[in-house]
């Protein structure tokens, strides 16, 4: 099979309101374990004056870089379709948040969505219980290795499908057709330990402990505390 690793670089975390300034892809077999096309690019959005200081700390990307060596958008998504098509999957990691940049930048500049079955590394993969975070960085040392080059798109992608790569593609496609699921943990503020040792998040604005599974991943946990499940 071929997989399209895909990472975007943006001014913001909105797809609505931010523009994709970097874009890195790359078409993967799957059964040899090798990049056979590769897809680097900074983008300049046609408004876009200054890259935002906090977005320059993250990725290092600043806005003369764009104006020197960015292509103009509707360009690189065109590029990018082409690969696509190619493709029999996409992966990237958090999903939701690279497919509502593609379809918004799709959108804005008037071209065909490229319909393809979207996989999502940091729910998809069948990581060990122990490994507790989902973080790409994290991820990459916990599997031997370290991202040179964090938050620039290219290298996201393929530490990603590095990381990938040591798993069964079979079944991370199996596992992409399980919901995720939000299970919120009804600890008491002396038993919050437990929660957090599973690797369980507080949210200050409704007060809970959540942590996101896939469902088909429940059935096999045992959680020392009542809980209950949001559908996402």
């Amino acid at each position: 099979m071929k997989v399209l690793g895909l990472d975007f670089e943006t001014t913001g975390l909105e797809a609505q309101s931010a523009r994709v300034i970097e874009i890195g892809a790359v078409v993967w077999d799957t059964d040899k374990s090798k990049p056979l096309a590769v897809m680097s690019e900074l983008v300049l959005p046609e408004e876009l004056t200054e890259v935002p200081t906090e977005i320059v700390k993250v990725t290092g990307i600043e806005t003369d870089d764009l104006e020197n060596f960015g292509l103009e958008p509707k360009k690189a998504f065109q590029r990018l379709n082409f690969y696509l098509s190619q493709c029999d999957y996409v992966m990237a990691h958090n999903a939701e948040f690279d497919k509502s940049f593609y379809l918004q930048e799709i959108s804005r500049h008037g071209l065909d969505v490229v319909e393809k079955p979207w996989l999502d590394s940091m729910y998809d993969v069948p990581y060990p219980e122990e490994l507790s975070t989902r973080k790409l960085g994290h991820l990459a040392a916990d599997h031997g290795f370290v991202n040179p080059w964090s938050h620039r798109a290219l290298f996201d992608v393929m530490t990603m499908l590095q990381i990938v790569s040591k798993y069964d593609f079979h079944e991370v496609i199996e596992r992409s057709q399980s919901p995720v699921v939000t299970v919120i943990s009804h600890v008491s503020f002396e038993e919050k330990d437990k929660a957090k040792q599973m690797g369980f998040r507080w949210d200050p604005k409704n007060k809970k402990w959540f942590k996101d599974y896939k469902h088909c991943d429940l059935m096999n946990m045992d959680f020392p505390f009542e809980y209950s499940l949001l559908e996402q």
